[in-house]
This record gives C-alpha cells, structure tokens and sequence, in this order.
C-alpha cells in the first residue's frame, strides 16, 4: 500500500479568469502544487503554465450537445489542442467508460482522474486494460455539498495510507459554497442578464457568496499541507507514471 499523499486539483468549468488567478495566487503563497483540468482557452492558462505550480489537463465535456464536439476523439481532440502537453484528463460530470478510455489512449494520455471515491481509505492507482491509469477521486467538492456535506477539519484528520485526491472548482471557491443554492442563484441571475460564467465579475458574484464554505476549506487545506510537507503530493502525472512503472 502506498504512502499517504495529498493532492490538490482543480476544474475550470468555465471558471472566470479572476477566480482562477485567486487559486494560483493561494498555491503561490503556501508554496504547492496542484493539478488544473481545462474546460476551455483563456488568458488565465499561460499564467497557470507560468506559475509552475500546475499540471494543465484536460476537462472534457462528452455530453450531448457539447462544444467540444460530438464523438470522444472530437471532444478529446479539441481540448488537446488548447492544451498539447495535457498527460491526464478528467471528464464533466465525471463521465467515464470504454469510449472515453479508448478516446484518452489514442491520444497518448497517462490517467483519468474521474473515478470517485469519496471517503475511502487506502486509494491506489489502477491501470486499465487501455494502459490509461485511473486515479482515484477522495473529494469533490459539489458532491460533498449536493449530499449535504460540507467540508470541514474532519477531512484532515491524520492519514491511512493511500491516496487522497481533492477536487475543487473555482467558482465555488469564490462562493465559498456551503451549499449549492448559491451557485444556483448566481447562474440564474447571469441568465437573465445575459451573461456568461466566463464574463462574470466579483461584483456579480458578491450576492451570492457565502461564508465558512469550500473556499474557506480549501485554505484551511492548503495550511495544512504547508505545514505537513511530507504529506504532499506533487502532479497527478507523477502518480501515474510511478502506477506504470
């Protein structure tokens, strides 16, 4: 069984470049690293490239109606193209199965990271049939909430051995979500303004921030982890890699 191991990761969901650039500004600070998975280009991905704090992956949308395209080597295809050094991918909603595998191995990706496994001890890699390694899932912060369970200290008590994969997004970040009506709130208020997630401000999010949230977690996480640096892990990519040998 492996060691314990923390790591951080992030989707954009077309995350406003301002909440982004907050989350590169945290990791700066506190001296980590994380995982970022790219849902669509802006001028916030150089900046994240820059940094040298991040893994750029790949966050594709495989759903109906997509615009991403329309078969999983389109969809794939496409945001290999915004991001070519991606090595690792995890789908919205958490899409897995045959198709997205087969998909990710035609293009030479290393791991999936959309296999949830909330709250279970001693998580490993796992190498699939297609030679793609499955890493595991510990936290999702929508999930928590959408279960009515919102993250707390009790998620950094000491560690099993194993891994233990966070997954935020930075709109609920910026919320400090303690529950997912804000978030509703936010994106019908936009609607009816005509404004896109990517094109909101600060000030239209302000309505609808909460306090004691995911945000609030994530700092609390990131503390932690500074202060425990034999707990860190570093990319997703590494972890794969070790997995294959």
């Amino acid at each position: 069984m492996i060691p314990p191991r923390y790591h951080l990761t992030f989707d954009q969901d077309w995350a406003p470049d301002w909440a982004v650039d907050d989350l590169i500004e945290l990791l700066d600070r506190q001296g980590l690293t994380g995982t970022f998975f790219v849902t669509h280009g802006s001028p916030v991905l150089d900046r994240l490239r820059r940094s040298g704090r991040f893994e750029l992956g790949i966050h594709p949308n495989f759903l109906p109606g997509s615009s991403h395209g329309n078969t999983p080597a389109e969809v794939v295809g496409s945001l290999m193209s915004l991001v070519p050094e991606a090595v690792g991918a995890r789908a919205h909603y958490l899409v897995q199965g045959t198709p997205t595998l087969q998909a990710y191995a035609a293009r030479g990706l290393l791991y999936d990271a959309a296999s949830l496994r909330d709250d279970v001890a001693g998580l490993e890699p796992f190498v699939s049939w297609t030679g793609v390694v499955d890493l595991p899932i510990w936290f999702e912060d929508d999930v928590a909430l959408q279960r009515g369970r919102p993250p707390g200290p009790h998620l950094l008590t000491s560690a099993p051995a194993g891994l233990r994969v966070f997954n935020f997004h930075p709109v609920l970040v910026a919320l400090d979500a303690c529950d997912l009506q804000g978030y509703a709130g936010l994106k019908a208020n936009l609607a009816s303004r005509g404004v896109r997630l990517t094109d909101a401000t600060p000030t239209d999010f302000a309505p609808f921030v909460q306090r004691g949230g995911v945000g609030s977690f994530l700092r609390t996480l990131t503390t932690f982890l500074e202060e425990r640096p034999h707990l860190r892990g570093t990319f997703l990519a590494e972890e794969a890699r070790s997995a294959r040998g």
